[in-house]
């Protein structure tokens, strides 16, 4: 049996479809994983568990959660080795989708269990924390932030999508400066009302953000919106939501790519930021490049 570590959140996602530790404890071993069960207890506890149970004999980390448990797993793993495993059971599970893994818990521990297959992300660093899936200040943080969480456990993406009508009626379009270094090295000083940063191709669920985001090379794909408008800011989300990139080509949307990137509102507020799909900084706000985390991944 390889041993390895189970983090288990239990507030991922919506309750009916997240499973039991001790099944998939049993599911794992099934699979020829003996796994310690660590269960979570607010944010960024993923990645005390990690630390503290990390030894030499973990052949991997499994987790059970969503984008975020992953990503506070991954904070203790950087450049580290040792694979993670993804169970997805959050409300939108970004990057298991990325790497091709299917819905549902049984399924998706058959589909990497006893794969060969590896996928690189390279791994971001903002306020100490490692970004895995990507950042965003403005208009989505402020909506993902005010939800509560009690719709979001309840009703999934229904309860984000019904905040961000609320908070896209009365968004105000901070003048937010963007600094940083793009990837030919050339400095980046601009403005823009919303910032999101993505480091793989797909966004809020099975939407693509950048089609040609790549999660293994060494810059983060930025997409600024510079308007005013309420109605080209309901343009560029409802592209998102549509097949293809209609978003991109809403007037006022930008694309770049940074190897390092800081956002500052005007006005000295504090802004929300979300890391990883959870709102937990604003600005001023710093991202640089930090190292790679290896994820266990279907067989091609």
């Amino acid at each position: 049996m390889r041993r390895a570590l189970l983090i288990y959140n239990p507030a991922a996602g919506q309750w009916w479809r997240r499973p039991r530790p001790e099944h998939l404890r049993d599911t794992l071993a099934r699979h020829g994983w003996d796994v310690t069960v660590l269960t979570t207890e607010g944010q960024d506890h993923a990645t005390e568990l990690v630390r503290a149970h990390l030894s030499p004999e973990i052949e991997a980390v499994w987790t059970s959660g969503g984008d975020g448990t992953l990503s506070q797993a991954a904070t203790a793993l950087v450049d580290s080795g040792v694979p993670i495993g993804i169970i997805p059971v959050g409300t939108v599970n970004v990057i298991a989708r990325e790497i091709g893994l299917p819905s549902g818990a049984p399924k998706a521990i058959a589909a990497i269990a006893n794969s060969k297959a590896r996928r690189s992300f390279r791994a971001w660093r903002a306020s100490g924390r490692g970004v895995l899936l990507g950042i965003g200040a403005g208009f989505d943080a402020r909506a993902m932030g005010r939800v509560s969480m009690g719709a979001k456990h309840a009703l999934g993406l229904l309860a984000i999508g019904a905040r961000g009508v609320w908070e896209w009626a009365r968004y105000d379009f901070p003048a937010l400066h963007v600094t940083g270094e793009d990837d030919h090295g050339r400095p980046i000083d601009t403005e823009a009302t919303q910032v999101l940063a993505t480091i793989p191709r797909h966004f809020a669920g099975s939407h693509v953000l950048v089609p040609d985001a790549d999660p293994a090379d060494p810059w983060i794909d930025v997409v600024l919106f510079d308007g005013r408008s309420h109605a080209r800011l309901a343009a560029f989300w409802l592209g998102v939501e549509a097949p293809g990139t209609l978003q991109l080509r809403v007037p006022g949307v930008r694309v770049l790519r940074a190897r390092r990137l800081s956002i500052v509102a005007r006005d000295g507020r504090a802004e929300p930021t979300h890391v990883n799909g959870d709102v937990v900084d604003a600005t001023p706000f710093h991202l640089e490049p930090w190292g790679t985390v290896t994820l266990l991944a279907p067989e091609r």
